[in-house]
């Protein structure tokens, strides 16, 4: 516990506190100047005094007491108790009462071998009495008294027998020793031995000599036995006797309670309050019904306290319905918000005592304790009646899992049950049907049965009183991620992937919805890839390609598989599907360039940063992306090519991902103000297919980078924060509608070859090319073998295990991008603009490196094209485009020619006009042309 003195230690003599709670005392310390302790007062009448332990303050408007810093918290906290308030303090300023290596140790000393010690063996000496400031270290409550009933001593010293010399270790002030002595059946002794301050905790017990502990034994039966053999002693020599003098007990004696707890200080506290503690060597022990039973034969109640971790609260459910005669009192989960000395969560009876020390408060704990049998047994004058407690009923539906959710977007109220972190929605109907199932598996008599059927305990009104629930449903942090499937959880981080079994999943303290929980138990393989980084350059290897998945974003990232598979053969079939079936998943084919190679690894590498990116549900404000599938290659404006396998990728994607798609073939898409009205704060993935040429990404701006409002029909829209709203994707078969900084800021490219792709007249392709035809079969179907599903599980949790090892430095890898940039130029400039500008601009014309009055150019297409409506700023767009597709062009509106405000302005006439310069190769090989007229910062803008 950490004491007030340390918290005063920690907070100025615990002026801090009161400037806290008191601003205006602020620099009334030391000094007779007065400050308001209550607003409510017009004339300040409190002052800041210095005490014997802290700094203090008495208001003479009030009673005119000195009351200290944790009394002030009390009163402006309405905190009951001192214990409390020093926790709450505690946390508040972070004072902590941790082990420490260098302090908690014990004195080490050695000793030369004596007489008759042999080798392996454990001496010891015990010393009179515990000091009483080792006994608060066992409880609060704690007395050499409560330490002699349970047969517990403090060593003075505790050693080991070796070859040449005995090592002793010495209790000390901060590493007290403790050893219980504990009697078997068969009459034997052994100890056991606690240290509780030792920082290392698996070392905490042990046990001498060695291999006396029997393999079960239950701690304080000897102890309960005793005190039940007492109480019957007692109770025979008050009973009287018959007439013929024979002595006859007139009522079955047995003791009022046993208290089941979780660990050595629990079983102190407990026994300190006057109540016989059971305990066992582990917290995870299965109770049988045979220690039941022998429990049963001394007590009339037995309870039991299970600690208020995930593991303490497994177990005690697992005995409340074992047992369900027992009862279970369950330590209120206001403890676990206070932290012990080793910053943890507090969990436990003895955590619990130093804020209720009392013994009214042990009795008041013990009241609220509930049975799993949820119904009663009573005698009436004619036959036997059963009724059933509705408080326990609650109890028991609670054990098994029955709770209420409330969602937080719409406030709906659904009855849900959770199965260690799995929860799922059920109807009332259900509740009956499971409670009536649980009867008939234990057998229970026909009575209890029909109770089940026929009460009105199991009606909507009555469920309505269901404990509430809150999930906790963040699976990730921006270095981890966790996947659930069927009987283990995964856990992903940028260092290693963890699978833990279902108990210990649990412990991780994260909800999922059942329909979440991926249908596969997964298997943790070899890695496919390896990913190496030198500088700026990035490489892969493939290790293998037992992933479907990965093969086929192999195949869809060969963007010069013509060069490869085709133009080497000729006109020889045989030997390209040959080679082809002899290189099925080949990122580094033969015959192409080192520069070929590495533009086909750095695409591939892209689509694996992506799926890692889209698996973390972590959004980071500067890492807010979405991804946009585009075909690599070039073709004529406006051709839609398609058929390359883009849209798999995100298909592949929803398997692992709660989705929403919408069909991006709509330009209208984002007028309908019920667009997202699927999009729910469960929504992983929105997925955009298909985009028109004509729907920009600029409408969604702000919801990849902010928070999204769903307009749902015939209901209320809701907001949902940009940490929990969905990622985004996109996928078009056309160049980049918007290709400005904006834009790429909130957008990762992907290139997709057309390795993958449809024969027609339109195109030369020698065949039709699915991803099927790589398999044989399609892929991530109902149908597909889970030999395979593991192996697609397996690339994309390495996947993402690879974008957590990128995320911290802000890295985003993008494929080489040249082929896109060039598709989006010939979009924006346009066939009609082509053909006008090879004339008016030809390579070797009038009107390349030389100045053209931008006006007259714009005219001159206006009148070839036809087009009356094109702006000066859309022809500028289109003239960028064509300079920028053109190799023999070096830079439009050279930098070196501008004037201050960027145009390149001269005076025509009496005019001073906007003129285009465009310098070719051949120009920027020469002498440039000094000007007529220096640059004028005159004339219209663009």
């Amino acid at each position: 516990m950490i004491s007030k003195e340390k918290l005063y230690a920690a907070t100025n003599d615990g002026l801090d506190i009161i400037h806290y709670y008191y601003p205006e005392s602020k620099g009334c310390e030391g000094t007779k100047k007065k400050f308001r302790a209550r607003q409510s007062e017009r004339t300040p009448s409190a002052v800041v005094v210095k005490g014997k332990e802290s700094w203090q303050v008495v208001d003479y408007g009030d009673d005119g007491h000195p009351i200290s810093p944790i009394d002030i918290c009390m009163k402006e906290e309405n905190i009951a108790r001192f214990g409390e308030a020093v926790l709450f303090l505690a946390k508040r300023y972070d004072v902590r009462d941790e082990l420490d290596r260098t302090i908690n140790k014990p004195r080490v000393e050695q000793r030369p071998l004596r007489q008759g010690e042999k080798v392996g063996e454990r001496v010891w000496r015990f010393l009179d009495k515990i000091p009483p400031a080792h006994l608060a270290i066992l409880g609060p409550k704690v007395t050499q008294q409560t330490c002699d009933i349970l047969g517990w001593h403090e060593a003075e010293y505790i050693g080991k027998v070796q070859s040449d010399r005995v090592t002793l270790r010495y209790s000390t002030e901060t590493f007290p020793i403790f050893m219980r002595e504990c009697l078997t059946d068969d009459g034997q002794t052994f100890y056991k031995i606690y240290e509780p301050l030792n920082p290392e905790k698996q070392w905490r017990f042990s046990y001498a000599p060695e291999g006396k502990k029997p393999k079960v034994y239950i701690n304080g039966l000897r102890e309960l036995r005793a005190a039940y053999e007492r109480k019957v002693s007692e109770a025979a020599e008050e009973d009287g006797s018959d007439e013929d003098g024979t002595r006859r007990r007139r009522r079955e004696v047995k003791l009022d309670e046993c208290v089941i707890c979780s660990g050595e200080r629990d079983a102190l506290c407990c026994m300190s309050q006057g109540y016989y503690p059971i305990w066992f060597n582990s917290e995870t022990y299965q109770v049988t019904e045979g220690d039941i039973a022998t429990l049963r034969k001394y007590v009339h109640t037995i309870y039991n306290i299970p600690d208020l971790d995930s593991t303490g609260k497994r177990k005690g459910t697992e005995l409340a319905l074992r047992h369900i005669d027992v009862r279970t009192v369950w330590l209120p989960e206001w403890l676990s918000t206070y932290k012990d000395n080793r910053g943890k969560p507090r969990k436990d009876l003895r955590d619990w005592m130093e804020l209720r020390p009392q013994k009214s408060d042990m009795k008041a704990l013990l009241q609220i304790a509930m049975q799993a049998r949820f119904w009663d047994e009573r005698t009436g004058k004619d036959r036997q009646e059963l009724q059933i407690s509705t408080a326990r009923l609650l109890h028991f539906l609670m054990l098994n899992g029955f709770y209420c959710y409330r969602e937080v977007q719409s406030g709906q109220v659904h009855y849900i049950r959770v199965e260690g972190n799995v929860m799922e929605k059920i109807k009332a109907r259900d509740v009956r049907r499971f409670v009536r199932e649980w009867a008939e598996e234990r057998q229970e008599p026909e009575q209890v049965r029909n109770l089940i059927l026929n009460s009105i305990k199991f009606s909507e009104a009555s469920l309505e009183n269901l404990k509430d629930y809150e999930p906790n449903f963040i699976n990730f942090t921006p270095s981890s991620q966790v996947y659930f499937f069927e009987g283990r959880t995964v856990e992903v981080t940028h260092e290693e992937i963890i699978l833990h079994q279902r108990d210990s999943a649990a412990a991780l303290g994260i909800n999922v919805w059942r329909d979440d929980v991926l249908p596969h138990r997964f298997q943790l393989q070899e890695p496919p890839f390896e990913v190496r980084r030198v500088d700026s350059l990035w490489d892969i290897k493939i290790c293998h390609t037992r992933s479907p998945l990965f093969g086929y974003l192999i195949n869809a990232s060969r963007i010069y598989w013509r060069q490869e598979m085709e133009d080497p053969f000729g006109d020889d079939v045989a030997a390209a599907a040959s080679y082809r079936a002899a290189h099925r998943f080949e990122i580094e084919g033969e015959g192409l360039t080192v520069a070929q190679k590495h533009e086909q690894r750095l695409s591939l590498l892209n689509k694996i940063f992506v799926v890692g990116y889209m698996l973390h549900r972590y959004k980071s404000p500067s890492r807010a992306w979405a991804p946009q599938a585009l075909d690599n290659k070039i073709s004529e404006n406006g051709q839609c090519n398609g058929r390359s396998g883009k849209s798999f990728l995100f298909v592949a994607l929803s398997k692992l991902m709660r989705t929403v798609k919408l069909s991006g073939r709509n330009p209208k898409l984002m007028d309908n103000p019920h667009v997202f009205d699927q999009i729910t704060m469960a929504t992983d993935m929105v997925y955009v297919d298909d985009c028109s040429p004509q729907l920009s990404l600029r409408p969604f701006y702000d919801i990849i980078t902010g928070d999204l409002t769903v307009n749902p029909k015939n209901s209320q829209s809701y907001n949902i924060p940009f940490e929990d709203a969905p990622k985004w994707a996109f996928s078009t078969n056309y160049a980049p509608t918007d290709f400005d900084s904006s834009t790429s800021a909130r957008v990762i490219y992907m290139t997709f070859s057309d390795y993958y792709h449809e024969q027609s007249e339109e195109n030369d392709y020698r065949e039709n090319r699915g991803i099927r035809d790589d398999f044989g079969r399609d892929l991530l179907t109902t149908d597909y073998p889970e030999e395979l599903w593991q192996a697609d599980l397996n690339f994309c949790m390495y996947c993402l295990q690879f974008y957590l090892s990128t995320a911290r430095e802000g890295i985003k890898i993008l494929p080489v991008m040249d082929s896109i940039k060039q598709r989006k130029w010939l979009q924006d400039m346009g066939d009609n603009f082509s053909e006008w500008a090879a004339s008016y601009f030809a390579e070797d014309g009038d009107h390349v490196d030389a100045y053209v009055i931008r006006r007259d150019a714009f005219e001159d297409y206006r009148r070839y094209s036809g087009i009356s409506k094109i702006t000066m700023n859309g022809f500028t767009k289109k003239l960028r485009a064509y300079c920028s597709l053109q190799p023999w062009v070096v830079e439009l509106n050279p930098e070196d020619l501008r004037g201050s405000n960027g145009r390149i302005c001269q005076r025509v006439g009496d005019k001073v006009e906007d003129m285009l310069y465009i310098r070719t190769i051949k120009g920027a090989a020469k002498s440039a042309e000094p000007l007529t007229t220096p640059p004028s910062d005159d004339g219209l803008p663009y």
